[in-house]
């Protein structure tokens, strides 16, 4: 009985366990469902925020530690993550929890970290992930280092390495045997060009302003011609001179052997290198002296042969048509390819004061090596041959017979017959000496297995392997960051080759993407990076793969703002994508693959073909380069200012006074000025290497007469140099007469013009092809398909946005910002002297009009400006009531003579929406706006009623010059009230081209520009001619 009662009472308590286990199971349950619930919510909640979808992954619910962790799907680190934003998530999730969960800890994790250790340490206030920073390692010298910029950046880029590069290029299809783009050819423009519109002349000088060596894996310079000056062989009848016994390197060195370069090929394998131990003073120079077949700017690349024991201070100087600049190199590193020191102004010929890289021994490390290999002016065409096997043995035979002699319509159809800058890296590469198999070629000997494709197999092996280029160029543009650091950081195939041992930073990949919105909504700026290709998160130098994730975020903040303060509130910010992409992945240093937009995208490109848009983004990049190397490293940073305005020379007792105003920075507080850099020039030579100056002005004594002085100012701080100003000239009279006061009013930089209707949009060039900032390099062609329906079928046939490709190998002139030396040296021949100011400077009315024979008004293609999308604003805007005041306060003073041009003098008068502007000039000025579009031919030609003064005819700049920049809509303007006459008629439907006024005041005014008038020749003829006639008594 008792132990039927024990039974009884053991089997009660089991299941009384039971029950309580399943009740305590069911309840544990029940929380676990409804933390799923809030954690799903909150994913939901955040999702609303944001362009992508989060979800939960999964969730642990741990009551014993009172804590609950949520795994979010990989899509959540997409976003930025600060501070506030983890704790604000943290709040709300806890508040979607409910009471019960009050008391438990909470973490989110997404890629199996918590999401603060995705903030990177740039915003973080403490626990700082020390094993992104920079490594610590002792600092190299710098590869290059300028001795002619006098500053000291101790707070911006100094002794930092990037390596940076602008998406695709031109590059050969075996499969099509032919050259082509790597992208589509849309609005106007095409990515592998377009891209380098961002990177060359902003985001690169934006860096190096502030110290940054930057290292490029594509040609840079858009010289079409190419110098080489070697021992080996030299071209045309440049020079090389040795002084001193400089003995033959047992290192191979470049050697342009062949007119083209065939697979595997390597310059820098077929010659010699020369050296020379370094010396405290100069005892030996090696003298390259180019042969210049054209006046122009040169990129000059100097190479050596590189070694520990070499100089790490190598000596060059590059004289050039504005003085010497002077460099200096390490040679311990970057041996055996190009290495670029500057773009400088030759001229023709062959002048070895103005057209020479001279290479010393003198060097602080005696009894170390000096190296001497090749020099390269220009950047050049493109040499390497491509096509089939048996074609290119061919082409060898012949070539090796006949070197140089060989008949270049035989191998040119193999090259790309393009600017090398507009080829692909990995053509490039080869020629900068890279190694085939591990850098440039590594897809040569790959095999794909395509039998799984069934009877379509044949036709997919065919396909893969005629993208071999294709792999190889964007495979190699990463590999190529890895040689440049060396082992442990080797290229892929070979980790632990030496490499150039240059300490490169981290890698900046840029990129436009494709892709198109129904209703054309922005698509934005996208970012890319990796921390999982390979079996670690670590770099081999130590650091983690997690600083590329940093940089990535650093740097789209900077850029996502920007934009929306400045251009477009709706701008997109994408993800932050941790994917494999090649670029992405294979620099062993910190890399950001950037998307900023969609080039395929109307609404992104609208912005974005605007010069300023691009200044502003690329200082975006600029800035937060800065940011991320800076906390790197450990210093403070300062971002580099703004360029002056207000800029303008007055006459002095002595000389001329040069005075200018800073820019506030309203993006950024550490963007002040500190002090000034003064560029001089002299007649048409280049610019020197400036003065720096700590006031906002600066007096220059004993200026001689009849020569023509040009200037421009950057600002200058701890973080670097800011862009120039205008360039404003004066050239003093050697008869004493009175000098004309010449005013630019040519600020304008535009995108072409952009409309959108709905169901059509695009740029319609030929309305207004916009004014680029000194050029366009990466203009294809009108835009012909404006349909918003049309289709993508094939880069040949790219559908909405497709446009022509007549232009994609001329360089689109833009606003020089140098028109006031134009018009002076009009002046000048024409026997008067001239003074120049700004038009912000004119408008504040700080001039005395006595001083003056005469005012030149240049407005050149200047007029209102404004946005289809994004903030409304006006800019360029000709008669702003300041400068309808300064204009009025001249033309009453006595004696008055007035010179005013401009494409759109007579269009602005309606489209700046001021009323009061047409009663200005009608009454004041003496002219109506009739029509724009007045001419297409240019050629203009004066009337009967002033050929009593004037007579001759002209022609202006209507189509393609590389000088000057094209007048696509002239205006016509007519005369208004008395003592008013017909200047100039348009030759072909003899239109009014321009307005005489002989009053109480003296005006010629031109509805084109007047230094697009062709010949300098014409230009002198006009400019006398009104000045004589300004001097003329009047009747």
């Amino acid at each position: 009985m008792s132990n039927q009662f024990y039974k009884i009472i053991g089997l009660f308590t089991i299941l009384l366990i039971v029950n309580f286990n399943v009740q305590a199971s069911e309840k544990s349950n029940r929380k676990q469902r409804k933390a799923e619930k809030a954690a799903i919510e909150f994913a939901e909640q955040v999702s609303s925020d944001f362009r992508y979808k989060f979800k939960l992954d999964s969730l642990l619910l741990n009551p014993n530690r009172m804590e609950i962790v949520v795994y979010m799907n990989s899509v959540f680190s997409y976003i930025p993550f600060r501070n506030e934003t983890v704790e604000q998530y943290k709040v709300n999730l806890q508040k979607n929890l409910g009471r019960k969960f009050r008391n438990y800890f909470v973490r989110i994790e997404t890629m199996g970290m918590p999401i603060e250790d995705l903030i990177p340490n740039f915003y973080r206030e403490d626990a700082i992930a020390k094993d992104r920073l920079s490594p610590l390692k002792d600092k190299k010298q710098a590869l290059v280092r300028k001795l002619s910029s006098n500053s000291n950046l101790n707070r911006g880029l100094q002794g930092n390495h990037i390596a940076l590069w602008h998406s695709h290029g031109w590059y050969y299809d075996n499969t099509l045997d032919r050259w082509e783009w790597q992208r589509a050819r849309v609005f106007t423009t095409v990515e592998d060009l377009w891209s380098m519109e961002f990177v060359v002349p902003y985001i690169a000088p934006m860096l190096e302003n502030a110290g940054a060596v930057t290292l490029f894996p594509r040609e840079r310079d858009v010289q079409k011609n190419e110098l080489i000056v070697d021992a080996d062989w030299s071209s045309g009848n440049s020079e090389y001179k040795e002084i001193g016994n400089w003995e033959v390197n047992t290192l191979k060195g470049f050697a342009n052997k062949y007119p083209f370069y065939l697979e595997g090929e390597n310059p820098f394998n077929l010659g010699n290198s020369k050296q020379i131990e370094a010396s405290e003073n100069s005892t030996s120079t090696v003298q390259y002296i180019p042969e210049i077949p054209q006046k122009g700017e040169y990129a000059v690349y100097v190479s050596y042969s590189s070694d520990d024991d070499n100089v790490t201070d190598a000596h060059y100087s590059v004289h050039h048509s504005g003085g010497t600049s002077d460099f200096l190199v390490n040679q311990s590193m970057g041996g055996k390819t190009w290495i670029y020191l500057g773009t400088f102004l030759f001229e023709e010929g062959k002048n070895p004061e103005m057209g020479m890289v001279e290479l010393s021994n003198q060097s602080k490390e005696q009894g170390n090596w000096v190296s001497a290999d090749a020099v390269r002016f220009g950047g050049g065409m493109g040499n390497i041959a491509r096509g089939t096997n048996a074609e290119l043995e061919n082409l060898k035979s012949e070539r090796n017979n006949l070197g140089f002699e060989m008949d270049s319509s035989v191998w040119q159809k193999y090259t790309s017959n393009r600017p090398r800058y507009h080829e692909a890296a990995r053509y490039y590469l080869q020629y900068a000496g890279m190694p085939d198999s591990i850098v440039y070629s590594i897809n040569k000997d790959y095999k794909a297995d395509y039998s799984n494709r069934g009877k379509d197999a044949a036709k997919f092996q065919k396909k893969e392997e005629g993208k071999t280029d294709y792999k190889d160029d964007y495979m190699s543009r990463g590999e190529w960051v890895d040689y440049l650091i060396g082992a442990p950081s080797g290229p892929t195939k070979q980790v632990d080759v030496k490499g150039l041992s240059v300490p490169v930073d981290m890698a900046l990949a840029f990129h436009t993407d494709a892709g198109i919105t129904p209703n054309d909504k922005i698509i934005g700026t996208l970012a890319i990076y990796n921390t999982t290709r390979g079996d670690t998160d670590i770099f081999p130098n130590g650091q983690s793969k997690w600083a590329s994730r940093d940089l990535c975020d650093i740097v789209q903040t900077q850029v996502v703002n920007d934009i929306k303060k400045l251009y477009e509130p709706k701008w997109s910010r994408r993800g932050m994508w941790n994917k494999q992409y090649s670029e992405s992945y294979r620099p062993k240093v910190p890399t950001m693959l950037s998307e900023m937009l969609s080039h395929q995208n109307f609404a992104d490109m609208y912005q974005a073909m605007d010069p300023k848009f691009k200044f502003d983004v690329s200082r975006a990049y600029y800035k937060g380069i800065l940011k991320f190397l800076s906390n790197q490293d450990g210093r403070d940073y300062v971002v580099q200012p703004l360029p002056v305005n207000y800029f303008k020379i007055d006459e002095t007792d002595k000389g001329i006074r040069l005075s200018w105003k800073a820019v506030d920075d309203e993006l950024e507080v550490t963007a002040k000025p500190e002090k000034y850099k003064i560029y001089t020039r002299i007649n048409d030579r280049g610019f020197d290497n400036g003065i720096l100056v700590s006031d906002s002005f600066y007096e220059i004594k004993n200026i001689e007469s009849n020569v023509i002085y040009s200037f421009k100012v950057t600002a200058i701080n701890d973080g670097g140099e800011s862009f120039p100003s205008e360039i404003l000239a004066y050239c003093k009279s050697e008869n004493g007469k009175q000098p004309v006061l010449i005013v630019n009013g040519f600020d304008r930089v535009s995108a072409p013009q952009g409309f959108d209707d709905g169901k059509y949009a695009g740029f319609m060039s030929s309305v207004d092809e916009g004014v680029a900032y000194k050029r366009n390099i990466a203009y294809v062609g009108d835009q012909y398909d404006l349909d918003r329906k049309s289709k993508w079928k094939d880069d040949d046939a790219c559908g909405h946005g497709s446009s022509y490709a007549d232009l994609e190998d001329k360089i689109i002139p833009g606003n020089s910002f140098d028109y006031p030396y134009v018009h002076g040296e009009a002046i000048k021949a024409s026997g008067y002297g001239f003074i120049s100011m700004s038009d912000e400077a004119f408008e504040e009315q700080e001039w005395n009009s006595e001083q003056y024979f005469a005012l030149d008004l240049l407005f050149g293609e200047e007029k209102t400006t404004s946005r289809i999308y994004g903030l409304e604003n006006k800019d360029f805007i000709i008669y702003t009531p300041k400068m309808r005041k300064a204009i009025k306060k001249y033309i009453l003073s006595k004696d008055a003579k007035m010179i005013l041009s401009g494409a759109y003098i007579g269009t602005d008068v309606e489209l700046c929406g001021d009323s009061l502007v047409k009663e200005f000039t009608e009454k004041e000025l003496h002219y109506q706006f009739r029509t724009n579009y007045a001419s297409k031919s240019g050629m203009v030609s004066h009337p009967n009623e002033v050929r009593e003064d004037f007579d001759g005819n002209y022609r202006f700049e209507t189509g393609y010059d590389q000088n000057i920049y094209k007048v696509e809509a002239p205006d016509a303007i007519e005369p208004v009230g008395k003592n008013t006459s017909v200047f100039l008629r348009y030759s072909k439907n003899t239109k009014s081209a321009g307005v005489l006024f002989n009053g109480d005041y003296k005006s010629v005014i031109m509805g084109f520009p007047f230094e697009t008038i062709e010949t300098e020749a014409e230009r002198i003829e006009m400019m006398s001619k009104i000045l004589k006639f300004f001097n003329k008594e009047k009747k």
